[in-house]
């Protein structure tokens, strides 16, 4: 025999030779020590009867040493929506032994692992064993054979046959007695009708005006109750049911739907390794994942997971869509879920109020049955529903509130719960936006007509909403305005090098040109609240409820960080700078034959290199060269002078082209 033994840690190599006779076995002891975690390996090969076998053995040495082990001794699997909670955990070594360690732990909504599953894991950062020992051999080795297979049957393969089938489709009819019977059955061709299966029954619309008095009768489960309760139904209701309008008094409204209960990402704990928080669970119904991470300054390390629920005894659950829409008709739906273990009879209320002026608008959405009763067996649910239609031109956010009560004098108690939750009302209309610009110079005047403003009234489906008037006595302001954003491009190419001096270059020729509007600057810059307050937030009134959340309200909120970087930007010392800075990196973009390439080390390009001299031209044109002083102005006629010529070549090249190609000089 020879044994290689492989040790993870130093790789230290003990080998031994034994020969084996009269069939002993081969044996060999080794002490694992604390430096072999991670794992071993034994690698063998012996020889017998003039054939080599060979093989290797692994053996798992786990890092248990860096185990922690994560226990609550305050922990609860059902809690109640919006209670508060404090709850201690304690953290040990792998033997039990007390240590100090920092915490992170978490709790949040277990449903949403269906879109995304969550987890976290223990530091696993030690080293293992991956290393392995192979021998060379020379002899007799095992050799596996190769086999042949032959099928001396020829099997004939006969083509797919189909047959005319009866389709399955759902067939909804009344039976005699007016019950409305959904099932699945045969098509009616041919005469042929198939066996139909009951799947559900409903009261015809002949029988529910019969029974306009016991409507309740829909919304309390009754299928398994027998004939002669259904008869008495509406007596037993009249004894039991109070018909005064429900009220909320001492009515849990749930309104705290947070997804995540608590995230603390560093908790300490004391010597002994225990730690407490405090938290108030979101007043959803559902199932919450609780997650503990725990690692010690030796990057010891252990993970926890734990589930708990939000429930009532009592539970409504309302089946809400997400957006309505001016128009929609639907039937609001929800489920009350008994879990005591009695029956409950009781009443649900559904209110509906404006999100924005908190008034109630039942009877504008044609809630007519705000009021339901319902009896659910002990462990069960059912389904309430309650028609309502959203109206035009509702220009806000829909509240609904729905209430479950138990009767006063029920065997089960007194149990309620509520939940409040709002709903947008998007718009079937789109807001159109026309702008006309009206330009005055000087005492002229102009008559200027708004065609589409002056036409709507023909039109049945527009409506008039605002009208605008932004003025401004300097039209440079625009501009001025456009400044930041160019300089604020954080792309590192020839282009945005260009737009950077461009930018610096006409501010500083504003600047100095125009010392009013200096001024202006500098009153920015000394963060007067005042001057640097939006337009919009000027003027309220011009903001609607809705339009608060619109993109272009959300950059006006920007406006005033605009004015700051304006002011900023106007700044001549830093100007002077920053045009230095964008000359140098400009020029270090330019090749040795004049042209410009997009990005360093690119090859160079006709198109930026012109633009970029174009815009040098406009500068020119404004005067605004002549501010730059005399460094950066001989710094920019130099790039302007090794790029001409180089544009006049290309030019050259193409037109050559063209005349080679033998193309048509008169088209363009």
């Amino acid at each position: 025999w020879l044994i290689h033994t492989l040790s993870k840690i130093d790789n230290v190599n003990t080998t031994s030779y034994q020969n084996i006779s009269n069939n002993k076995p081969y044996k060999n002891e080794i002490n694992v020590e604390e430096k072999d975690r991670g794992g071993m390996e034994a690698s063998f090969v012996f020889v017998q009867h003039n054939r080599v076998y060979k093989g290797n053995e692994s053996f798992e040495i786990p890092w248990s040493n860096k185990d922690l082990t994560i226990d609550y001794s305050t922990f609860r699997d059902k809690l109640l929506p919006g209670s508060k909670e404090k709850w201690k955990a304690k953290i040990s070594g792998n033997k039990g032994e007390k240590v100090a360690a920092e915490i992170l732990v978490s709790m949040y909504d277990a449903s949403l692992d269906l879109f995304k599953p969550q987890g976290w894991s223990t530091l696993n950062i030690w080293p293992n064993l991956n290393n392995t020992v192979s021998w060379n051999t020379n002899g007799f080795e095992q050799v596996h054979s190769e086999e042949y297979n032959w099928n001396g049957n020829n099997y004939v393969s006969l083509p797919a046959k189909s047959y005319d089938r009866l389709l399955n489709e759902m067939e909804r009819t009344f039976n005699e007695s007016g019950i409305r019977v959904m099932g699945y059955g045969s098509a009616k061709r041919k005469g042929i009708t198939g066996n139909v299966q009951v799947m559900d029954i409903e009261m015809s619309p002949m029988i529910k005006k019969n029974l306009a008095s016991e409507v309740v009768v829909i919304g309390l489960g009754l299928k398994n109750t027998t004939k002669d309760k259904k008869e008495k139904l509406s007596d037993s209701l009249s004894i039991e049911i109070d018909s005064k309008k429900p009220t909320t008094d001492q009515t849990q409204i749930r309104k705290n739907f947070n997804e995540t209960a608590f995230f603390f990402p560093e908790l300490k704990t004391d010597t002994a390794g225990n730690i407490e928080f405090s938290f108030t669970i979101p007043e959803a119904l559902t199932q919450w994942k609780l997650m503990t991470f725990a690692h010690t300054k030796n990057l010891a390390s252990g993970y926890s997971e734990k589930t708990t629920v939000t429930q009532k005894p009592l539970m409504v659950q309302p089946n809400a869509p997400r957006f309505l829409r001016e128009g929609d008709g639907l039937e609001f739906s929800a489920k009350i879920v008994n879990l005591s273990d009695k029956e409950i009879t009781g009443t649900t209320q559904l209110e509906l109020v404006d999100a924005i002026t908190n008034k109630p608008v039942d009877g504008w959405f044609k809630n007519v049955f705000p009021t339901q009763y319902f009896t659910v067996a002990a462990g069960q649910s059912a389904a309430v529903k309650f028609p309502m239609e959203v109206p035009f031109n509702f220009n806000s956010a829909l509240t609904y509130r729905i209430i479950a009560k138990s009767v006063s004098n029920t065997a089960a108690g007194n149990f309620s719960d509520g939940e409040e939750m709002s709903i947008p009302i998007l718009s079937n209309r789109i807001l159109v936006t026309e702008t006309l610009p009206i330009n005055l110079r000087n005492e002229t005047s102009k008559t200027f007509k708004f065609e589409k403003l002056l036409n709507s009234a023909s039109h049945e489906t527009i409506t008039n909403h605002t009208l605008t008037v932004e003025y401004s006595s300097n039209p440079i302001w625009y501009a001025i305005q456009a400044l930041p954003y160019i300089m604020e491009d954080p792309c590192e190419c020839a282009d945005q090098f260009f737009n950077r001096y461009y930018a610096n270059t006409l501010a500083t020729s504003i600047t100095n040109k125009m010392p009013k509007i200096k001024a202006v600057f500098d009153k920015w810059r000394n963060l007067d609240t005042t001057a640097l307050l939006s337009n919009l937030e000027k003027n309220e009134e011009l903001k609607s409820a809705l339009l608060k959340e619109t993109p272009w309200v959300l950059d006006a909120k920007n406006e005033s960080k605009q004015k700051k970087n304006i002011a900023l930007l106007f700044d001549l010392v830093k100007m002077n700078g920053e045009t230095d800075k964008a000359i140098a990196k400009l020029k270090d973009m330019q090749s040795s034959n004049g042209g410009f390439v997009w990005f360093k080390g690119g090859p160079d390009d006709r198109y930026i290199t012109q633009s970029i001299i174009t815009g040098i031209g406009h500068l020119k044109k404004l005067n605004a060269l002549s501010d730059n002083n005399a460094t950066q102005l001989k710094d920019v006629m130099s790039i302007v002078n090794n790029a001409l010529p180089y544009l006049d070549r290309k030019l050259k090249e193409e037109y050559d082209d063209l005349k080679k190609y033998k193309a048509n000089l008169k088209n363009n």
